[in-house]
């Protein structure tokens, strides 16, 4: 039995085999060039449009979910979406530099992601996954071949704790909630719009875990401790006991 210690997340105990997606780097390409940069500012509009009726669609379900209040969210993303600073940025790099609108998406969208990540104050910095999540949605609408990050559901097939280095809000909240059992995170905070919905959904959460989530292995078992920010693989008998009744009376993954 290993015990590795996060940081808590989200209160109360889960018990299930590990479902650990792969790294997610954030999206990358190749910088692109367009014929017509005109045609690609129609693109982008529409592309904009597309990515804030989905946001809508993910509000309203995460309303009938969660609530209104912690649904809030996901107003948040439209406004990010809508900013006339990061708009006017990728408008500029597609008339003046010439660039396709996934390059220029990608781009704007990585530096303000940087910004995010690289200040100071902890709640300033996890917006950087809410930057990720937009720019994701965005390169989606844009090219709906373009899948760069890898949906959850691809790999949640079956009741399992979900182990992944970044968690997105979106995907979060519109996982089949029945499969989730609890969530590992190698980064992330407590102060993440993804922890904040894990809370609202009653899933246990333990960020941070850091070098040690390289121990976790796909179907091992774990115990999720969302209270003290622990995750115990492959628990001894004596553990299990112990977590018994915090779960209901059921250990077994």
């Amino acid at each position: 039995m290993r015990i590795l210690q996060g940081t808590p997340a989200s209160g109360g105990v889960a018990a299930g085999t590990a479902c650990i997606l792969p790294v997610r780097k954030k999206p990358a390409m190749q910088k692109q060039y367009a014929a017509d940069p005109a045609q690609e500012l129609v693109r982008l509009q529409k592309a904009r449009a597309c990515a804030k009726q989905e946001i809508e669609e993910i509000y309203r379900s995460a309303c009938r979910r969660i609530g209104s209040r912690d649904s809030l969210i996901f107003q948040i993303h439209i406004i990010m979406l809508e900013d006339e600073g990061f708009q006017q940025a990728i408008l500029d790099s597609i008339m003046q530099n010439r660039w396709t609108a996934e390059y220029a998406v990608w781009y704007n969208g990585n530096k303000l992601y940087r910004t995010f990540a690289e200040m100071e104050d902890e709640y300033m910095r996890a917006r950087s996954e809410d930057m990720l999540d937009i720019c994701h949605r965005l390169l989606k609408c844009l090219n709906r071949g373009c899948c760069m990050i890898p949906a959850v559901e691809d790999y949640l097939t079956e009741p399992a704790v979900l182990c992944l280095a970044h968690a997105l809000p979106s995907e979060v909240v519109q996982s089949n909630q029945g499969r989730i059992l609890g969530l590992v995170e190698q980064y992330g905070s407590s102060t993440s719009h993804s922890t904040l919905l894990a809370r609202s959904m009653g899933l246990p959460a333990v960020t941070a875990l850091g070098a040690a989530f390289r121990e976790l292995q796909p179907g091992g078992e774990l115990l999720v401790d969302g209270d003290e920010g622990r995750v115990y693989v492959n628990p001894s008998p004596e553990v299990r006991a112990l977590f018994q009744k915090r779960i209901g009376g059921k250990t077994e993954p």
